[in-house]
């Protein structure tokens, strides 16, 4: 039999002139909740606003968030919203939202990789720092104490030569083989890739001009996005000659406005590509992706002596620590080989 209480009950005067019924197990359980509501009064709380996570959300989103920012980043903080968050505490209102359902909220995606518990962990605490200013509530439920945690991204480790070459020579007659010759000559995103148009080439001048890339949409239909990734992105990308070569060669055989089409001359979407790198896998023998291909470019940039200022601009990167983070691995590598001659020698 469901146990009855006897609530003791206590009302209180809202600046708007509403009144506000609070009811309490016991006068200690009441008195306390009398005193916590004071307490937000006396800090300008509006303790008669009832929205909930999802309304506020949306509307943070609308009028604070969304300014400025690219679209295939508005999709991304859409998407982490409305698969991880909305379905946990959409319905919640604002000012009962614990750490608790924080945790809760963590806890449905500690399946997934570190970088998206981030992003989800640093979007809660962003919408719930924006209501403390607004005064919706005292303080945020995003506890310091909740981390994300997850599996980091695997560290990337360049092609040796004769990976390279073991690699373009498995691309050959698959409609890979564009993707990968490119992309070990200029180290472009996939994204950068697939957006990549013959007007943005200056065979004169030797360079490309990356200025827009491919996104995908929820529904996996790519988008062309003008503007690059981000605002180191949009740059010129030196045509060495082995390329230059190729890429007249391919343009000479293609009605399409874009380098590296689809069959039908359009874009080719995030999935597409994917299902190309596997067929490529099968050939080669061994896994590889188009960020390894990236970072063996940057490698050969370092070996040819060009410094992390000129390496940082010709990869787009926007933080110079990612620039760093290529080195420091490439640095390790010559020290690792360095270390074990000079034992060999060492030894006779």
């Amino acid at each position: 039999m469901k146990k009855q209480y006897q609530y003791e009950v206590a009302t209180l005067r809202l600046p708007s002139g509403k009144r506000k019924y609070i009811r309490g197990k016991t006068k200690e359980e009441l008195a306390q909740k009398v005193e916590a509501i004071k307490r937000e009064l006396l800090l300008g709380i509006d303790i008669g606003n009832n929205i909930c996570f999802k309304q506020y959300a949306e509307h943070w989103f609308t009028t604070t968030r969304n300014v400025g920012i690219k679209p295939g980043t508005a999709r991304i903080l859409e998407r982490n919203l409305k698969n991880h968050i909305y379905p946990m505490i959409g319905g919640l209102r604002l000012r009962d939202i614990k750490p608790s359902h924080i945790r809760t909220v963590m806890h449905g995606v500690s399946h997934l990789g570190k970088g998206t518990q981030t992003d989800v962990l640093h979007l809660m605490r962003d919408i719930f720092a924006v209501a403390v200013d607004d005064d919706i509530i005292v303080r945020t439920p995003v506890s310091p104490t909740i981390k994300a945690k997850g599996k980091t991204a695997d560290e990337v480790h360049p092609l040796t030569p004769d990976q390279e070459a073991a690699l373009l020579k498995a691309a050959e007659g698959l409609q890979v083989y564009p993707a990968v010759f490119i992309i070990l000559h200029t180290g472009l995103r996939r994204g950068e890739l697939a957006g990549l148009m013959w007007s943005d080439i200056d065979y004169d001048a030797r360079v490309i001009h990356v200025q827009r890339h491919v996104i995908p949409a929820q529904s996996g239909a790519p988008i062309l996005e003008e503007g690059a990734k981000t605002a180191s992105g949009n740059r010129y990308v030196p045509i060495p000659d082995a390329l230059a070569t190729y890429l007249k060669e391919l343009q000479s055989s293609t009605k399409s406005v874009y380098v590296f089409p689809n069959k039908k001359g359009g874009l080719y979407s995030h999935a597409a590509l994917g299902v190309l790198w596997k067929t490529l896998d099968g050939r080669a023998g061994f896994h590889t992706h188009p960020h390894q291909l990236r970072h063996t470019y940057a490698t050969k940039l370092f070996e040819q002596g060009l410094d992390i200022k000129q390496i940082q601009y010709v990869m787009g990167h926007a933080d110079p620590s990612i620039t760093l983070k290529v080195y420091t691995h490439y640095r390790e590598g010559l020290r690792r080989e360095s270390t074990v001659q000079q034992v060999i020698e060492a030894f006779g």
